[in-house]
């Protein structure tokens, strides 16, 4: 879950000791406030963060872990050897247990986060196996083998999970590699034995469109991006999704799927550190090279019969067979394993080239300790030195997230825009724009307006001047850093709204904040905002937070309560979700929470609580176990920009949602059974002197109603 609070200070005044206060900045007004919490706040938000539940909710990891370590003890015990275990990072225990459960002569585990291991000494002393694991407080890097230490003796199992979307992320290599050199016997067997990276180069306009900036048509002129956008290597940070959900007719596989890397876990010998692999590879269609997918599989056990796979649907080892059953993606993307802790992962070349069927190219892979990155070359030959991984030099990819970059590039909402502000702009007006990083601004100066473009984040306003100075509209648009220096008369207000501060989509509420000082005569698009919601059934996202109770047949119980009390006390109700990853149901038809009117000035409200005059209805049965939040804006009587739903919604069926932008989501605590005896009760608290805005929501039985 995500907080409003980018960055945070600990103040030491305390009350009663019963809490602290913690500075933070507020998304919607733009100001640093104090907040109380509990004293241990910071401590509780870290468990909470630990993620740990998702992990344990996927049942085809335990089940296959479980496997490869049956299979890994058994044949220690048949080659006539003891099995000494060692679980690197057990987390709740859980893997410590199964090896306890298979056999295990001894069980070493180690877990170096303090919350996590006390709460696994108690879960693994709960299911009776407190005198055969021993647990150790430390990181792996840090234990000592021999007498009277960590661990009396090498193991010659390991067993350990250390893994992320990138495969190495979470420092795998060093992690097996220490282990090797320090606390393992030669010849030990790993679970898992290794792990495969597999690579594929596509042509697609909309997933380029996450990267790279495209032009924007205003009237008989142009916005186009500076040059050296066009060569930015990129972001350094993963791009990481839910492949599965990206529809398979909106890109073209240009490569097959490569093995890029192979890591063997079972030898330190192979584990390079740092390396490059250079494929030639015969393409399978012509086109641009726009991205490279990425995904990873892990074979468990030494016989390679046991294989863990991150494959999205269309890639999976299953998937060519059902298709060719008649089994379309859609239901083969039903029964494949969820998981949100190992997502697949973008890749953006920094140079992107052409493709031909007919000619060979090179697909570059390096990585270091903890990063991937990727080239293609049509050259026969290849430099033999690893590049450094991507570095953005034109601030694009540092000032915005991917989704906002996406939001830039959405052709259709740019239009809807453009077709309001035409209508309202005349060549002599003073127009000011109140959006971090607002293309539209360029294009109301090309309209012939003179624009004032308030950018008070730094990054964000080196982006636009590059973008002004590369249009020729320096004597068009004046860049301002505060709204204090917009003291020029102004015609029109306008914006998207977008802020780089925000997170949850009524963030952007600080578009209304900044008018204040604005008379209302003063014409503003959009003209005002309204928050909707609906209930809904989710496919998988409640996992991110539901209770486990039992794992694989162990009692997890503690962890849940742990989780449970960390989450209460550092939590918002509400967390942003990009939900077009995430498939689910409707349970109701929309519902209106708030209407703000931007010609209304802030500063006339009061505190305010809003709650449904009528009952939300539930109108089909499912599994009620969240309500998903997103904003409208008007732009003017006859034109909404939308950043929920795509289509009608129909309960019962799909929701499709903007995929540019993070909606709101308020998971339930406990999911419940519902039918169209039920129907939703929700509140809605505004506090404009702070800028928060928080919900609460209920599910009622007709029978509770009277």
């Amino acid at each position: 879950m995500l907080t409003f609070a980018p960055f945070a200070l600990r103040c030491f005044y305390t009350v009663k000791r019963m809490s602290v206060f913690t500075r933070y900045l507020n998304p919607i007004t733009g100001e640093s406030n104090w907040e109380e919490k509990h004293p241990d706040y910071d401590f509780y938000q870290e468990i909470a963060r630990t993620a740990f539940a998702d992990m344990l909710h996927d049942r085809e990891r335990n089940e296959k872990y479980y496997t490869a370590l049956k299979a890994a003890i058994r044949k220690k015990h048949e080659s006539g050897e003891e099995a000494h275990v060692l679980d690197i990072g057990t987390g709740t225990g859980l893997l410590a247990m199964m090896a306890a459960k298979c056999g295990a002569d001894t069980v070493t585990a180690c877990e170096a986060f303090r919350p996590m291991a006390n709460c696994a000494s108690k879960i693994i002393e709960r299911n009776g196996f407190g005198e055969q694991i021993k647990l150790i407080r430390k990181r792996s890097t840090k234990m000592t083998v021999g007498f009277g230490k960590d661990m009396a003796r090498r193991a010659n199992i390991l067993v350990t999970e250390v893994f992320d979307t990138e495969l190495i992320g979470e420092g795998a290599l060093l992690t097996f590699r220490h282990a090797h050199e320090e606390l393992l016997e030669e010849g030990s067997i790993v679970v898992p034995n290794n792990g495969t990276l597999w690579a594929q180069v596509v042509e697609s306009p909309s997933i380029r469109s996450w990267n790279r900036i495209n032009s924007i048509g205003v009237m008989d002129s142009t916005i186009v991006p500076p040059p050296v956008m066009e060569t930015c290597p990129g972001s350094s940070a993963v791009h990481d999704v839910q492949l599965t959900q990206i529809p398979y007719d909106s890109f073209t596989p240009l490569l097959p799927p490569q093995t890029i890397f192979k890591f063997d876990w079972s030898s330190k010998t192979s584990l390079e550190l740092k390396e490059m692999i250079a494929l030639h590879v015969k393409p399978i269609a012509t086109g641009m090279a726009h991205a490279i997918l990425v995904w990873w599989d892990l074979e468990m056990d030494t016989e390679g019969q046991i294989l863990l796979s991150c494959a999205p649907v269309w890639a999976r080892p299953e998937a060519k067979i059902k298709r060719l059953e008649g089994a379309s993606l859609s239901k083969l993307a039903e029964e494949i394993p969820w998981r949100d802790h190992w997502l697949q992962a973008i890749y953006y070349p920094p140079v992107e080239v052409p493709i031909s069927i007919d000619k060979e190219v090179t697909l570059v892979g390096s990585h270091d300790d903890y990063s991937l990155w990727f080239h293609i070359e049509n050259e026969e030959k290849v430099q033999s030195v690893i590049r450094q991984g991507p570095v953005c030099d034109c601030y694009l990819h540092i000032a915005y997230s991917r989704s906002r970059i996406g939001q830039l590039n959405d052709q259709e909402r740019n239009e809807k825009f453009l077709k309001v502000l035409q209508k309202h702009i005349k060549p002599n007006y003073t127009c000011l724009c109140l959006t971090d990083g607002c293309l539209l601004a360029l294009a109301v100066a090309k309209l012939g307006a003179k624009v004032i473009l308030l950018e008070d984040n730094n990054l964000s306003r080196r982006t636009m001047e590059s973008f002004v100075d590369t249009n020729g509209l320096t004597d068009k648009v004046q860049i301002v850093q505060s709204i204090q220096d917009c003291a020029e008369k102004v015609d029109l207000i306008f914006g998207e709204p977008y802020f780089v501060l925000s997170i949850l989509p009524w963030d952007n509420l600080r578009f209304w904040y900044f008018m204040r000082n604005y008379p209302p005569e003063i014409p503003r698009i959009p003209a005002g905002m309204t928050i909707w919601g609906i209930a809904v059934e989710f496919k998988d996202l409640q996992k991110i937070r539901a209770p486990l109770g039992t794992c694989e047949g162990f009692d997890v119980a503690l962890f849940d309560e742990l989780v449970q009390k960390s989450s209460d006390i550092s939590d918002a109700p509400v967390e942003a979700q990009p939900l077009w990853e995430y498939p689910g149901r409707a349970l109701s038809l929309p519902f209106k929470l708030w209407e703000v009117d931007f010609y209304d000035s802030v500063d006339e409200y009061r505190y305010i609580e809003l709650q449904n005059t009528s009952p939300v209805p539930i109108l089909t049965t499912g599994k009620y176990n969240g309500i998903a939040l997103w904003v409208d804006w008007q732009l003017d009587n006859n034109t909404m920009v939308s950043t929920g739903p795509t289509k009608d919604i129909v309960p019962g069926t799909p929701i499709s949602w903007y995929p540019f932008v993070r909606q709101g989501v308020h998971l339930c605590r406990n999911i419940i059974d519902v039918t169209s005896q039920h129907s939703i009760a929700w509140k809605l608290f505004f506090d404009p002197s702070e800028g928060n805005i928080k919900f609460s929501f209920n599910s009622v039985l007709d029978s509770e109603k009277k």
